[in-house]
């Protein structure tokens, strides 16, 4: 079926204001010309190209939305010369190009040796394709700030800490001996434990934590020395 161009340039032409009706015939001129000199890129990219260089709409006026006219008109010479407005592959395209290792193949007569090697590249793309992933999340972090160096050769120093003796007064002694002392526990129903805990014997519940009794016994026995 032959496409009319101009009575879709007509239909398109119809409501549109003069300036608009002027430019569609502007672009029609440049698509005819294009088209005739055998042409096979009618994209939108291409056609906005082609028609800013001739005094037509260049190509942020041929993809606004509101402008779906402009690009009606070059689908429908693109369909006339028997193409699309997407964008041809080059002649070198990858996606044209029969890959490297499929002509490799081809040349193998044995059916059985052509699938064995088949297998082998399968199976080294699926590694490169591994390899490539490990490498895209291989995140290496290397420390490079100086080893701190510590002078064995020093003597360590001794720090002396002032005896007890003189830091409790005696009000004090007296009362962290009452505190663990059996008349304390006896008044207030306490025990304590061997590991220094005291509890009450009633309710059998914690009253001073483990190492309160002995750590008393003997903070009052390096006083008393």
């Amino acid at each position: 079926m032959d496409i009319n161009i101009d009575v879709i340039l007509a239909d398109l032409k119809d409501g549109k204001v003069p300036r608009t009706q002027k430019n569609l015939d502007k672009l029609n001129d440049i698509l005819k010309a294009y088209a005739e000199s055998d042409q096979r890129d009618f994209s939108i990219t291409q056609m906005g190209r082609v028609s800013a260089a001739e005094g037509g709409p260049g190509y942020e006026a041929l993809r606004a939305t509101k402008n779906e006219h402009y690009r009606k008109l070059i689908e429908a010479w693109a369909a006339k010369s028997k193409t699309t407005t997407k964008k041809p592959l080059l002649a070198t395209s990858r996606a044209r190009s029969i890959p490297q290792d499929n002509k490799l193949l081809e040349r193998i007569p044995d059916p059985a040796v052509r699938a064995l090697f088949g297998q082998i590249i399968a199976e080294r793309n699926r590694y490169r394709k591994e390899v490539n992933l490990l490498k895209q999340h291989a995140n290496i972090t290397i420390d490079k700030r100086p080893v701190r160096q510590f002078d064995t050769s020093a003597e360590p120093s001794v720090e002396v800490l002032p005896p007890l003796s003189g830091i409790l007064t005696e009000s004090e002694k007296k009362a962290l001996a009452y505190a663990i002392s059996d008349e304390c526990m006896e008044s207030h129903n306490w025990q304590t434990t061997q590991a220094g805990q005291v509890k009450d014997v009633e309710y059998n519940t914690e009253i001073f934590p483990r190492g309160f009794a002995t750590g008393l016994r003997k903070l009052l026995g390096e006083v008393d020395e």
